[in-house]
């Protein structure tokens, strides 16, 4: 029988990007983040959604986030994590943060952003920012970045001073069959729970289109432009009903639009 692996994005996403599977995410962020054990538990809310159902769903991402009161999780696998992928990663959390602003005399994030990268394999041009990026590394006051290489288990300098935890969650999460993670997870009951629970989405039975990367990749740019030419077209139509005069809070009661957003429309056309 064929078997899969977490490092597999979307099997990554599709086991931990679900509501029912968020104790593994709290246990998952504890471990790599180094928190007080249970700290986060019961203390995350789901902020994103996967349809395994629906592959071509808008509401489909490319990674997994979670939320408390003041920090906001980002967490993502890479199989491969080259210059593309860390592009990529890191316009998303400029988006995610910027999507988070609240204005007020100026604009400030609501909370903290914490962006986790898992690689299984780093492109040779990574190496440098991989290893600038070992330890959580603040790229503002408010967000934060951590690179975590699956390829560096066994080099001592690179993972000196991790828990046990850590290395055997690192471990878990690399492991190729459904064997090994038993047997790495023997005396963990976390783990071992998870082993249980994995099966069910490493069958064969999986719609082969969910593991095209480049098919995911397509149909979500897609959805972008779509997402992008809606607002663009629905723009263009508060601007018409603008310029007919019409007051704004019934352009705001047709368009669905925010008052504050047809207001600075209306000071731009000025």
């Amino acid at each position: 029988m064929e078997e899969h692996t977490l490092t597999e994005d979307r099997l990554f996403l599709d086991f931990f990007g679900r509501q029912e599977n968020k104790m593994y995410v709290e246990y998952m962020l504890e471990v790599l983040l180094d928190l007080e054990e249970n700290s986060l538990h019961g203390k995350l809310t789901f902020e994103s959604t996967l349809e395994r159902d629906n592959i071509e769903s808008k509401t489909n991402r490319c990674d997994i986030v979670y939320e408390t009161d003041d920090v906001l999780y980002n967490i993502e696998m890479y199989n491969l994590l080259d210059e593309k992928a860390f592009r990529k990663s890191t316009a998303y959390v400029i988006t995610l943060s910027n999507n988070k602003l609240v204005k007020q005399e100026q604009y400030h994030p609501k909370k903290q952003l914490i962006q986790i990268n898992i690689a299984r394999h780093v492109s040779e041009e990574m190496e440098s920012t991989c290893e600038q990026s070992l330890t959580l590394k603040p790229l503002n006051k408010y967000v934060s970045m951590i690179i975590i290489r699956l390829d560096c288990l066994e080099k001592v300098d690179y993972n000196r001073n991790r828990s046990d935890d850590y290395i055997r969650l690192l471990k878990f999460l690399k492991a190729e069959t459904q064997k090994e993670r038993e047997k790495i997870s023997k005396g963990n009951e976390v783990l071992t729970n998870m082993c249980i629970d994995i099966p069910s989405r490493m069958d064969t039975e999986l719609d082969p289109k969910f593991f095209d990367h480049d098919a995911w990749d397509k149909l979500i740019n897609d959805a972008r432009l779509e997402e992008a030419g809606e607002k663009r077209e629905k723009q263009a139509i508060v601007e018409r009903m603008i310029q007919k005069g019409l007051p704004d809070e019934l352009i705001s009661d047709i368009s669905m639009m925010d008052i504050s957003r047809i207001q600075e429309l209306r000071a731009s056309m000025c």
